[in-house]
């Protein structure tokens, strides 16, 4: 299986936070098949919005919880 990982990215209330204001204006950046191309995405997109401090992209381990079992993750 793919280590699948999705990037996406919206505005926080708090930049410590994951607390997104808007899910309906989250910015999906897309699906990667690797760890290393969905960072990459994520540093494009962070570095596009550098100057904002209410926008937060992450990167989300699709992979993890599709098979948390083979992670070693537990639910």
């Amino acid at each position: 299986m793919s280590k699948l990982h999705l990037v996406f990215g919206g505005r926080v209330r708090d930049p410590q936070t994951l607390e997104f204001t808007d899910l309906d204006s989250l910015d999906i950046v897309g699906l990667f098949p690797d760890y290393k191309s969905a960072e990459e995405a994520w540093r494009g997109a962070a570095q596009r919005t550098v100057d904002d401090a209410e926008m937060k992209y992450v990167v989300v381990h699709l992979h993890r919880l599709l098979d948390p079992e083979a992670e070693g993750v537990k639910l």
